[in-house]
């Protein structure tokens, strides 16, 4: 892929990257090495990527390599994931309310939290959130179902 067009798409996705693998892992450290992982593979490989694809394209290479972060034993295993909720405060504009319940998701098992963040924080639908966690969609209704549930039960103590 050509230097001007990961520019393009570095530009226009790297925050949404961001932001996603920080939810996922909770390090703003780890999560600023997988976008630039993630970037680096695409000024290494040749990728064709189609127009209005792209998005999804960079969402999945990076729940790929969160995933693989957290399987390898060199991450460790304390992940402060009070740092990350206010890491990502920061780039929403959220009321008191909106962050308490933003700090009950992090809080939350991640195959409730990531379906949830993907479909509310980011806008996918579920067919998108099921390709990207190579789940059925109805997998993700159901997480997504329990996760509100659960979330609801937090935010109700």
């Amino acid at each position: 892929m050509k230097n001007d067009e990961v520019v393009r798409l570095f530009d226009q996705y790297a925050g949404d990257l961001f932001r996603f693998a920080l939810s996922y892992l909770g390090s703003k450290h780890d999560a600023e090495d997988i976008v630039q992982n993630v970037y680096l593979k695409l000024l290494s490989k040749t990728v064709f990527l189609k127009p209005g694809s792209e998005k999804a394209y960079l969402m999945k290479v990076t729940v790929n390599d969160c995933r693989n972060l957290l399987k390898s034993p060199a991450h460790r295993s304390g992940v402060d994931l009070e740092s990350a909720s206010e890491e990502l405060a920061c780039f929403y504009e959220l009321t008191d309310e909106d962050k308490e319940v933003y700090d009950n998701l992090m809080k939350m098992d991640e195959t409730l939290r990531i379906p949830l963040y993907l479909h509310y924080y980011e806008d996918l639908s579920y067919k998108d959130v099921a390709k990207l966690l190579k789940l059925s969609e109805s997998a993700v209704a159901m997480r997504i179902k329990r996760g509100k549930e659960q979330l609801r039960e937090r935010l109700e103590r």
